[in-house]
């Protein structure tokens, strides 16, 4: 049915469902549909769907069913064709209307000045041609083009797709993909979807089984065995148990039907594919993804190399002896008889690590390993720490003001897959490197490839918090493997001698749930997490009116569970904090509504705006062309312009997860604990938020959880082989420089 669009009765932000009000000349609509006519004689009707056209300056072809329900009758909309205007007006119009990103009223009129009526056709046949309009560059004109093909390329292909749950961006990477045979390519070959970025094999495997895929399709097998591993790495292995891992993939397979439907024999032949082609490597009953196996296994060479190397640029004993001393007298600082080990440990070995909780002096001892350093000759020193908040508390610390990320020192430019630096090599001799807790297998791979022969590197970090988010456990497997030279930091300075947030994170450490309570360690019971809610809000609202919103951080277990997960709680105070208001300015992005004055984290590294970085939207507005635009404050003078694409890299952080804490401090800390969160309520999980805490911690919740969190295992069981084959190497190493040794002695005698 050919109409326009008249105006809107309801939208939901989130999943764009649209309740709209159209008119139309058209008379076979329901007389009990009809809504009313308008001036001209037009008949006014309901329309119901996703993503409904929005915009009155052109036509479109509607296409669905008529339904009735407690509203009256309405069209149910399945899918929709844009009706191209003729005139130049109309076409003007159409430009201008915000339908094209990159297009707004000014280039509208410059182009259709330009080409009037044949508009379209250079759109589609000559968009090149564009670029003598002024203002359009090429990346504007890409932009431009993807925008124009997507409203009418991607029309069907969403139509397809909206039933699986498939977001827009998503559909985007479709077409990007695949092109016009998008949606032929997701009808008859659907599992070629699994090899685009954030495609996981449940959706995929939805959409094939409603078009009558084979369910032994070796595509699908392999196409599980991706989404197993991805599972795998996402609780931190390197690897699986070979056997384990058949299993997981054949019961995933035949989950869902009454009779098998995939062999065991079939999933160990696409496995074994998978060996061939150089995707999975198996040893001694492992399965790894290539680039796992690769990284670990470079990564425990280069490390065993540098223990047994014999060029060490070693101190003497007795000049570091001096040099302590000095810097204590030039820093104004006084070290323990531990740091000062530490101190030497590092001048005496290439490699070292240095460890201990929070305020046990870990940052006293780098400015001093700085200090003997310079004094000692050398200037080519490098901080780096895997945040960029972390990185930034370095420099404020030890005055070195070029410490950086580890993404930004390696030149790694965002979260890219291939996770290649740019610059081969790592320049600096002398390389101290800060929360090491959080740095993955991926990540510490990166580095180790790209440092030079004789560098002298400094591990930093608290191997009693959480592992990394990553797969791996780099620091605690170093630590464990015995053969790092390492200093335990193990007095506490910062907080003071009569904090209870630094002793009762020891007491944690020793099993021991006889925590003090006090003003600086508080608890609050909650039975239940509706009540737990309240009772965090109504904390986090006095304090943030008190002591600014900047000094107070909610940090909570869970994202999306419960009425204290972190959406929850991001959403229920934004709106106390940061209602909507007349003259207020909001954007969607990635299925969440954005206004000027939020409170937002950063969850991609990108242009200086590292992953977990916190900051403000200061203004959301429209561009020249019309594009949405926010301009977002990181704190430190960093400023950033996003577009829609951008902020899907956003979220709110009035709360925000343990997990994405580490690296930060702040002054005080509210932590929902409840029994509900039981898989959470782990002792690492527990000593790492209330870490966060400068000065003052809540704990909302129930004493026995706390309890429970406490006499939860310490270890934290990864599948990574690291740690021993650093040690096996190392001795191998050791033996074949032995035996050189003695080959070179027989032959001097001889």
């Amino acid at each position: 049915m050919r109409c326009r669009y008249v105006r809107e009765i309801y939208r939901n932000e989130v999943n764009d469902y649209c309740v709209f009000i159209y008119q139309t000349e058209d008379s076979s609509v329901p007389l009990a549909a009809r809504v009313s006519r308008n001036k001209e004689g037009e008949i006014l009707f309901r329309a119901v769907g996703n993503g409904l056209l929005q915009i009155d300056e052109i036509e479109v072809e509607l296409y669905g069913k008529w339904c009735k329900n407690k509203h009256g009758i309405q069209l149910a909309v399945e899918t929709f064709d844009q009706i191209l205007p003729q005139t130049i007006e109309g076409i003007k119009g159409y430009l201008a209307s915000g339908m094209i990103k990159g297009i707004g009223p000014r280039t509208a009129e410059l182009i259709t000045d330009r080409f009037g009526v044949r508009t379209f056709e250079v759109l589609e046949k000559e968009p090149d041609k564009l670029l003598q309009i002024k203002g359009i560059t090429e990346k504007k004109l890409k932009a431009i083009l993807f925008s124009y093909r997507e409203s009418y390329a991607l029309r069907d292909l969403a139509a397809y797709l909206k039933p699986y749950k498939i977001t827009d961006r998503k559909i985007q990477r479709i077409y990007e993909e695949f092109g016009r045979d998008s949606l032929n390519t997701v009808k008859n070959r659907p599992f070629s979807l699994c090899g685009i970025s954030g495609f996981g094999f449940l959706n995929v495997d939805e959409i094939a089984r409603a078009n009558q895929c084979l369910l032994n399709d070796p595509m699908r097998i392999e196409g599980c065995v991706t989404y197993c591993m991805d599972l795998v790495m996402k609780d931190g292995h390197l690897y699986q148990e070979k056997e384990q891992f058949t299993d997981m993939v054949y019961h995933q397979l035949n989950a869902e039907f009454s009779a098998e439907v995939v062999q065991e024999r079939e999933v160990n032949t696409v496995i074994y594919h998978m060996t061939q082609d150089g995707r999975l490597v198996v040893e001694q009953g492992a399965i790894y993804p290539l680039y796992n196996y690769r990284n670990e296994t470079e990564t425990a060479e280069i490390i065993a190399q540098i223990l047994i190397d014999e060029e060490q640029k070693a101190v003497e004993e007795k000049e570091l002896d001096r040099l302590i001393t000095e810097a204590q007298k030039e820093l104004g600082i006084l070290l323990s008889q531990r740091q000062k080990e530490a101190v030497k440990m590092v001048f005496l070995n290439l490699l070292s690590i240095i460890s201990g909780g929070p305020g046990t002096g870990k940052t006293t001892v780098e400015k001093v390993l700085l200090y003997v350093y310079h004094k000692t000759g050398g200037r080519n020193a490098l901080l780096m720490a895997p945040t960029g908040r972390a990185s930034r508390r370095m420099a404020e610390s030890t005055g070195d003001v070029s410490a950086c990320t580890m993404h930004n020192g390696l030149g790694l430019l965002g979260d890219d897959e291939d996770f290649e630096p740019e610059r081969m090599d790592l320049e600096a001799d002398f390389i101290i490197l800060d929360e090491q807790s959080m740095v993955d297998m991926r990540l510490a791979a990166a580095f180790y490839r790209h440092i030079r022969k004789g560098t002298r590197i400094v591990l930093v970090g608290d191997v009693n918090q959480l592992p990394s988010v990553g797969p791996g456990n780099v620091f605690r497997e170093l630590v464990l493997c015995g053969i790092v030279p390492l200093t335990v930091l193990d007095m506490v300075f910062r907080q003071g001698k009569n904090s209870r947030i630094a002793s009762n994170a020891k007491l944690i450490q020793e099993n021991n749930a006889m925590l003090e309570y006090g003003t600086d360690f508080v608890f609050l019971p909650a039975a239940s997490d509706k009540e737990a809610s309240e009772i965090v809000r109504k904390i986090y609202l006095e304090a943030a009116e008190q002591e600014g919103i900047e000094k107070v951080q909610i940090l909570t277990p869970y994202r999306k569970r419960g009425a204290v997960s972190v959406n929850a709680l991001n959403e229920q105070l934004r709106e106390k904090i940061n209602p909507v208001e007349i003259g207020k300015a909001q954007m969607k992005a990635g299925g969440k509504v954005f206004r000027t004055g939020d409170k937002i984290i950063q969850n991609k590294n990108k242009d200086g705006i590292s992953n977990g970085d916190i900051g403000f939207i200061r203004e959301i507005y429209l561009d020249e062309d019309g594009m949405e635009k926010a301009e977002l404050e990181f704190g430190d003078g960093r400023i950033a312009e996003y577009g829609m694409e951008e902020m899907e890299m956003i979220d709110h952080s009035y709360a925000t997860t343990i997990h994405k804490s580490q690296g930060s401090e702040y002054p005080i800390v509210i932590i929902p604990w409840i029994p509900m969160f039981y898989k959470m309520l782990k002792r690492n999980i527990l000593y790492t938020g209330i870490t966060r805490a400068q000065i003052q911690v809540y704990i909302v919740g129930s004493k026995r959880s706390i309890v429970q969190a406490v006499h939860s295992p310490q270890a934290v069981n990864r599948n990574t082989r690291l740690g021993e084959r650093v040690i096996e190497r190392f001795y191998q190493l050791k033996n074949s420089k032995k035996q050189d040794v003695e080959y070179e002695q027989i032959a001097m005698n001889f």
